[in-house]
């Protein structure tokens, strides 16, 4: 069951969120409060958008995506942040069937698109190909740190 993200699952979001980046193919190195302040900081955001997939036998929270909607010439477009699925969930099909839900809400929302960045050759990237994503050609990412 996807629904969108609400205060109450931020806990449980942020250590999903651990769990999953401190291993393999990231091995990041995060503290509760580094994510905490990340999930502050984007909810506060007027335009935050999030969502959780739950599994629906344990009530647990198993799936988050976090975003928010921004505008664009051909209307308004949603700026996937992060989307990630526990591990042991992974390669289950629940990833794909938790964006396809997503989409029906954005669409329902009159949000038109889907726009992301994601590292190359990590399993993030062919994940968002095998679900209908194409790499922009003409954009570019570009980031300069101070």
């Amino acid at each position: 069951m996807v629904r969108t993200f609400n205060k109450s699952d931020e806990k449980e979001a942020i250590q999903l969120y651990i769990d999953i980046f401190t291993r393999e193919p990231w091995n990041d190195t995060l503290s509760f409060e580094q994510i905490e302040l990340f999930f502050n900081r984007i909810q506060a955001m007027n335009t935050f958008l999030g969502f959780v997939l739950i599994e629906s036998e344990t009530n647990k929270l198993i799936g988050v995506s976090l975003g928010f909607v921004r505008p664009w010439y051909q209307g308004l477009q949603y700026h996937l942040d992060s989307l990630y699925i526990a591990n042991q969930y992974q390669g289950q099909g629940l990833g794909k069937e938790m964006l396809t839900q997503i989409e029906h809400e954005l669409k329902a929302k009159d949000i038109s698109a889907i726009i992301l960045d994601t590292e190359r050759e990590q399993p993030a990237e062919f994940f968002y190909q095998n679900n209908g994503f194409v790499s922009l050609d003409e954009s570019v990412l570009y980031a300069k740190s101070f």
